[in-house]
């Protein structure tokens, strides 16, 4: 009875253990970033790029219950990137890693944050990067990047990443 107990509980292969944690970074970063009055309008979104069901799911019970400003949070995912999708939050996967210097292109200047969770992606184009350090998930941040992408933060977000340059 208890191994079928246990059973019950284990997660999936596919699991990402993290997923929970990411949705509210990615929220929390919402706050630290000043959005362009064209992204002011409409849906707050988050679109996410390659698979993982997980995060999916976290982010969309997050949007249910947060928003942005007075901006309701909209999911999107694909596992491909589609340059017509119009969004605040750009999340690139690890399985998907390949297209940061096409999505950092195509969305230079457009007040557009490009997140990823790959090695060097913040010396690829992207402004903030996923990285586990001693079992904790951390970013990092490439200020540059974000000033391209047409961002604007203040020195407390830079205080509370790893700073890439």
């Amino acid at each position: 009875m208890f191994c079928l107990i246990s059973l019950r509980f284990q997660q999936p292969n596919n699991y990402d253990t993290n997923s929970k944690i990411k949705a509210v970074f990615l929220y929390n970063f919402t706050r630290y970033f000043e959005w362009s009055d064209n992204k002011k309008v409409g849906n707050f979104i988050i679109y996410v790029v390659g698979k993982n069901e997980n995060l999916i799911t976290e982010l969309k019970t997050l949007a249910s219950k947060k928003k942005v400003g007075n901006q309701d949070i909209e999911i999107k995912n694909s596992f491909n990137f589609d340059p017509s999708i119009s969004a605040q939050i750009i999340y690139l996967l690890s399985d998907v890693s390949k297209s940061i210097p096409e999505v950092t292109s195509k969305s230079r200047g457009k007040g557009t944050l490009i997140v990823a969770e790959t090695h060097n992606a913040c010396k690829t184009g992207s402004s903030i990067n996923f990285v586990v350090i001693e079992n904790k998930l951390r970013f990092e941040y490439n200020k540059s990047n974000a000033v391209k992408a047409g961002l604007k933060t203040n020195d407390d977000f830079k205080a509370l990443a790893i700073n890439i340059e």
